[in-house]
């Protein structure tokens, strides 16, 4: 696959734009620095590495790749770090045996924990969000539990990784259908967007889509 191109266009009073966007600095070599932060961070949050094609105020073009720092060998996190992994699987075993609040309270901190240090977008971010729904439903809000699984669907889409976004699609899907008669007015609005989501994987969410819209009819005749 070739390496996506980011163009960097620096003027003589420091101003520097990145793909576009704007970025302020004092001098040309102080933009020059803010411009290859920027495309750093592009590249940790798009995964993969970038290849910055610079353009000074004299006109000579520089090209160099940029590579993703903090971006994990293991693309959407399946094996997620220690001490993470160990939180993880004590907060699973407490909303399995019923410590909801306990599960609750554990996952939230995780979550801002990880996001502040990674970022909601990130692969670790997006493995504890997805952990975060199925607590959250466990807990008795199953709506709430569905609409971070689609979220986070969506954020693994963006990320570029079919395989993982199905998986939490999957997860949303399971927990929806715990929905049932008693939530119908938040049920149908979530089976649309769940079956929004399983449009976007064709063949593979084609017969799922079609079980979930004739059952967004139903609960809208309710």
């Amino acid at each position: 696959m070739a390496v996506e191109r980011v163009a960097v266009d620096l003027a003589t009073d420091g101003r520097v734009w990145v793909d576009g966007v704007e970025v302020r600095a004092a001098s040309v070599e102080a933009a020059r620095a803010a411009a290859v932060a920027r495309v750093e961070d592009l590249a940790r949050r798009r995964r993969r590495p970038l290849r910055m094609v610079a353009r000074d105020p004299d006109g000579r073009v520089h090209e160099v790749e940029v590579a993703p720092p903090g971006v994990p060998a293991d693309p959407d996190a399946r094996t997620m770090p220690e001490p993470y992994a160990g939180r993880m699987a004590a907060i699973k075993e407490a909303s399995t045996d019923g410590s909801h609040r306990v599960a609750e309270g554990a996952v939230e901190a995780l979550r801002r924990e990880v996001c502040e240090e990674y970022g909601p977008g990130h692969p670790y971010a997006l493995r504890v969000r997805e952990l975060h729904a199925i607590v959250a439903a466990r807990a008795g809000r199953p709506a709430e539990g569905v609409a971070m699984a689609l979220d986070v669907a969506e954020g693994w889409r963006v990320l570029g990784s079919p395989d993982a976004a199905w998986e939490a699609i999957q997860c949303a899907g399971t927990l929806w259908e715990r929905l049932g008669g008693v939530h119908s007015g938040s049920g149908a609005w979530l089976g649309e967007r769940l079956a929004h989501a399983l449009a976007r994987h064709g063949e593979r969410g084609a017969s799922a889509r079609a079980a979930v819209l004739r059952k967004v009819d139903q609960l809208r005749m309710r």
